[in-house]
């Protein structure tokens, strides 16, 4: 006599509530994984001395010099750097006014709510009041960009990957703002808003370990002081240059 052995089916309700369940627990493991990613880097970023800090930062902004966007670029946005712990963006601030780019840099304007306003020169960026984070910010009063207008936006990290993946503070500003900037038709016709991710060496993640989310915005580029990696339009893949 043959026993058949069945798993007893669950009814519709609990089926669909124990599949609620497995994104609630998978959800809060991600998040948790972010976390202590963010805890490893910061403490290797609390690890450089200043003048490798200036060193890298300069190297970035120097490929960042050649990338075809941001040579293109007529709008860009360029976030202020923290006191400590990551990339100076002064050398790019100063290579973008060189050049007679339209700086725009962000102010948080409410809870996971920022929006860029246009700094004329290099000597007002440096002189801007600091947030209560301690960062620079633009006053309110000054033009304010249009997320559909703008043709590079420099994205901050904790950290970053060669397929273009990122994690930042845990707010979700820059996730906000990107799918705003990517989301709106621009008025000139002109290409696509492109993310590019600017970081130091002890930042980049390798393959895999850089947990993910479904409102993660992916960016169009990652820049190191060592290497870069662009978006493949054509398959939407992540390519390594100048390795």
């Amino acid at each position: 006599i043959l026993r058949l052995l069945c798993t007893p089916r669950l009814p519709i309700g609990d089926r669909k509530m124990s599949v609620a369940a497995a994104a609630s627990a998978a959800a809060v493991s991600t998040a948790a994984a972010k976390q202590a990613l963010r805890v490893r880097v910061r403490a290797r970023l609390r690890a450089l001395d200043d003048a490798e800090l200036t060193r890298q930062s300069q190297a970035v902004c120097d490929r960042l010099a050649t990338n075809p966007w941001y040579v293109a670029s007529r709008t860009i946005c360029i976030f202020l750097s923290m006191p400590k712990g990551e990339l100076r963006t002064e050398p790019i601030l100063r290579h973008a006014f060189d050049q007679g780019k339209r700086v725009f840099c962000p102010r948080v304007m409410g809870d996971g709510w920022m929006e860029m306003f246009e700094v004329g020169s290099l000597e007002e960026a440096l002189k801007l009041p600091l947030s209560k984070w301690k960062i620079p910010e633009p006053p309110e009063g000054s033009p304010q960009a249009d997320p559909a207008e703008l043709d590079v936006i420099l994205v901050p990290a904790v950290a970053l990957d060669m397929a273009r993946g990122r994690c930042g503070q845990g707010a979700g500003f820059y996730d906000r703002y990107l799918q705003r900037a990517r989301r709106g038709a621009r008025p000139d016709g002109g290409g696509p808003c492109r993310a590019i991710g600017v970081a130091l060496l002890e930042q980049r993640v390798e393959p895999g370990g850089l947990p993910e989310e479904p409102h993660d915005e992916r960016l169009d580029a990652v820049v190191f002081p060592d290497a870069e990696a662009v978006v493949d339009d054509a398959e939407d893949e992540g390519l390594p240059l100048h390795t």
